[in-house]
């Protein structure tokens, strides 16, 4: 009996001595969360595991350096493309496009249409800059005020990718001329790319000093597809248009030749303020700019636009008179450079006008 007691003592006190036994599982847990001073150290990681954070973290580092860098690559390369379409020239040029079909439309302006000339506008005009840019790419890169172009920096390779932006953008703009508007607009936006890479880029700009003269023309049929846009022929606003953007285009280009003749020389380009003497140059310049801001005020006479082109043509052509004058008693590489940016503003303000005078018709 006593070692049977005995033994059921020891059971007993191993009993209580249970977690869940006599003080039940609330009070267990409590114990069970107690700190019993044990650690639970991880495994020590392999060589190999030990080596794996350090490979990811290079790998991702090297991933966002490469995405990085093709971003810039694509922002570059978007940049080069932009400026190889000479937006700045192009946004003249949709001018004299525009004020062509609201001279010839006046307020019969027809919305959508005006987009469709816009847009195949654009691209004509940046397609013939793109190829002009292919094309004079080895003259750009002796001259200082072109050589950092994309093409002379080789920003751009192969070079013939430019040639076929050019290409395209012309095919976009015959295109959406010719089927969104007419074969006429078209014709004319065809025959502008035609002379400007053609007739000047190809053929005389190297060769002959009446290079930008005759050259001039491929300015002048903005206007022409204009008027065609607006009633498929060609109107007598546009045709004036046409010839004042004609006279302007060598005072304009010459001033800018003046200034860089040097840069001029060195390129072995015959433009005229590079092959005449300074005094020449500068009375062909002088005379060139008035002739173009007295047919604009002569263009009263034709019935064609009233008073409020009237009173544009008279301001802003005794303002570029007077810069001419003051180049022709003090000529300089600066008071050509300021002939050279007021007659851009001129030409804007004068087919500002245009367009003013054919909306309002104030009689004279």
């Amino acid at each position: 009996m006593d070692s049977t007691a005995e033994t059921e003592g020891v059971a007993s006190r191993d009993y209580r001595s249970w977690p869940f036994a006599v003080q039940g599982p609330q009070s267990a847990l409590r114990r069970m969360s107690r700190p019993s001073g044990l650690r639970l150290v991880p495994p020590a990681p392999s060589p190999r595991e030990a080596n794996q954070p350090q490979k990811s973290s290079f790998a991702n580092k090297r991933l966002r350096v490469l995405a990085d860098s093709a971003r810039r690559v694509s922002a570059v390369a978007f940049s080069d493309f932009l400026q190889l379409m000479k937006l700045r020239i192009d946004a003249l040029l949709l001018l004299v496009a525009a004020a062509g079909y609201v001279a010839t439309s006046r307020t019969a302006v027809d919305l959508p249409r005006f987009g469709l000339l816009m847009a195949a506008g654009l691209l004509g005009a940046a397609g013939a800059s793109a190829t002009n840019h292919y094309l004079d790419r080895d003259l750009d890169a002796v001259m200082r005020r072109t050589r950092t172009r994309p093409l002379p920096q080789h920003r751009i390779e192969p070079p013939a990718h430019a040639l076929a932006f050019g290409v395209g953008l012309l095919g976009l703009s015959l295109a959406i001329a010719g089927f969104g508007l007419n074969l006429l607009t078209a014709a004319m936006i065809g025959l502008g790319y035609a002379i400007y890479v053609g007739v000047y880029t190809i053929g005389l700009k190297r060769t002959h000093v009446s290079n930008i003269v005759i050259g001039g023309l491929a300015g002048s049929c903005p206007a022409l597809a204009g008027s065609a846009a607006a009633a498929n022929s060609i109107s007598l606003p546009a045709v004036l248009i046409a010839v004042l953007v004609f006279l302007w285009t060598p005072g304009h280009f010459w001033a800018l030749a003046y200034r860089g003749r040097e840069d001029y020389r060195r390129a072995h380009l015959p433009m005229l303020p590079a092959v005449w003497n300074d005094r020449g140059s500068v009375v062909a310049i002088a005379g060139s700019t008035a002739i173009a801001a007295l047919a604009s005020i002569a263009f009263i006479w034709t019935s064609a636009f009233d008073a409020v082109y009237l009173i544009v043509a008279i301001g802003s052509s005794a303002v570029l008179l007077g810069l001419t004058v003051k180049f022709l008693a003090h000529p300089s590489p600066e008071t050509a450079w300021a002939g050279y940016r007021f007659s851009g503003i001129y030409l804007a303000a004068i087919l500002i006008g245009m367009m003013a005078d054919a909306i309002l018709r104030i009689p004279l």
